[in-house]
């Protein structure tokens, strides 16, 4: 395995993970390249740039017995050429579905082991596939071919695969369903986009083959390589970057015990900006606001009377690169210092907004399980948006002590009844915490 890029912690980022197929060992190095230039490219666009230090970056070496793809030629679209096999590690295979261009993987079971046995912790796998021809596919993995435009191909398909777009280009009815840059909603008030209408020319648009379905721009990558990024998939990328990566790295101090009262405290975060910073700290003293976008705070330990005290820092990325409106509250990341002072001393604890919540199965089917674990006598609510972040229902819990808790829940329960991606927001004492949700 080749380290392309690596910006931090495994677990602290996004980590793309490049695999070849219908290379041989000896094309090895041709292979490494043109995952650079993919990742060069990739990183040189919006919302990518802006998000550059979210991402590391690996190559897995995995040689083919032959160069080049499958291409069987069964397709109606492909021409009079004559069909070719190659034997190749993951059987890389054009004319899927009857379409020439889709370019599929077909042994999922031997790339799922490469991945588990190299690089378990990946995000997102890109596919490159040893052939010229023009093809690619979006899924469980980016796959694309070494044409011309494989770079701008492996940016689209990563569109499909990370991102959860759609194509804006017609690519038939088995593929046309409500998701971020797709709907057949037609009111600019409800649309999904609807905080985009007349910006960055997003509006509403008909498909010209199915004019039931919309799509939000005429100019956009996911219609046309060599563009950039209509407004909307860039707020659908933002919105799942953020699902992966806290902007917030780390915090100190974690505990403290002193004697002398009269002693300041300072308190730091650890960030990962964007470019340009976007972040927006803000610092409370027992609910009070006493300091704002800083990295670091003081605490005069002689101004707090005796009793217990809570400092918390709250940051938000406030780009303008998302309006999605749940935006500010599903990624708001929190951190609580409680400062106990008393005639002998004073004691401090810390803890972030990780309040070991678990969810599973997911995708869920009939049941879902939640549990989660408070640290203290907290309210809580569970908000379930869909995923344009449109709130679907909320359950309440009143004040809950200190504590384990664990509830079966039927999805319908929770106001879910369609398949979909949903986010499940639970506030726990102001405190937001997410977890994506997808319902079979």
């Amino acid at each position: 395995m080749d380290t392309l890029v690596k910006s931090g912690s495994l677990t602290k980022r996004i980590n793309l993970v490049f695999v070849p197929d219908g290379y041989q060992a000896s094309e090895m190095p041709l292979f490494i390249s043109r995952a650079n230039q993919a990742l060069k490219s990739m990183l040189a666009q919006s919302p990518f740039l802006e998000y550059q230090q979210y991402f590391n970056a690996f190559a897995i070496q995995v040689p083919s017995p032959e160069s080049g793809s499958t291409h069987p030629r069964t397709a109606p679209d492909c021409g009079s050429t004559q069909s070719f096999a190659a034997s190749t590690y993951f059987n890389s295979t054009f004319d899927v579905g009857g379409i020439h261009r889709l370019l599929v993987p077909q042994q999922n079971a031997a790339l799922s082991v490469v991945l588990a046995q190299n690089f378990p912790l990946y995000d997102q796998v890109f596919v490159l596939v040893n052939s010229t021809e023009y093809g690619g596919s979006g899924g469980f993995v980016a796959t694309a071919s070494a044409n011309n435009n494989a770079t701008e191909i492996a940016i689209h398909e990563i569109g499909h695969s990370f991102a959860g777009l759609a194509d804006e280009y017609w690519a038939g009815p088995q593929y046309a369903h409500e998701t971020f840059n797709m709907t057949q909603d037609t009111n600019p008030a409800t649309v999904r986009w609807a905080s985009w209408i007349g910006t960055n020319s997003v509006g509403i648009y008909p498909h010209a083959v199915d004019p039931r379905w919309q799509k939000p721009h005429l100019s956009c990558k996911m219609q046309y390589l060599g563009l950039p990024f209509c407004a909307v998939c860039k707020e659908a990328f933002v919105e799942r970057i953020h699902t992966l990566v806290s902007p917030l790295q780390a915090y100190s101090p974690t505990t403290l015990a002193i004697n002398s009262p009269s002693q300041d405290v300072s308190f730091a975060l650890t960030l990962l900006p964007p470019t340009p910073n976007t972040l927006k700290i803000t610092w409370t003293r027992d609910g009070t606001v006493f300091a704002q976008n800083a990295a670091t705070a003081t605490v005069a330990l002689a101004q707090l009377p005796a009793g217990t005290h809570t400092v918390r820092a709250l940051v938000v990325d406030t780009t303008a690169l998302t309006r999605v409106v749940s935006h500010a509250i599903q990624h708001t990341y929190t951190v609580d210092w409680t400062i106990t002072r008393t005639v002998t001393g004073i004691r401090m604890a810390s803890a972030t907004a990780v309040y070991k919540v678990e969810m599973y199965p997911n995708p869920v089917g009939d049941v879902l399980t939640l549990s989660y674990q408070l640290p203290r006598v907290a309210p809580v609510s569970i908000t379930v948006l869909d995923a344009a972040g449109r709130k679907v229902k909320t359950v309440r819990y009143n004040r809950q002590a200190a504590g384990r808790y664990h509830y079966q829940l039927r999805p319908e329960e929770l106001g879910i009844r369609e398949a979909g991606v949903y986010t499940l927001l639970l506030g726990m004492d102001g405190i937001p915490i997410t977890r994506q949700l997808v319902k079979q």
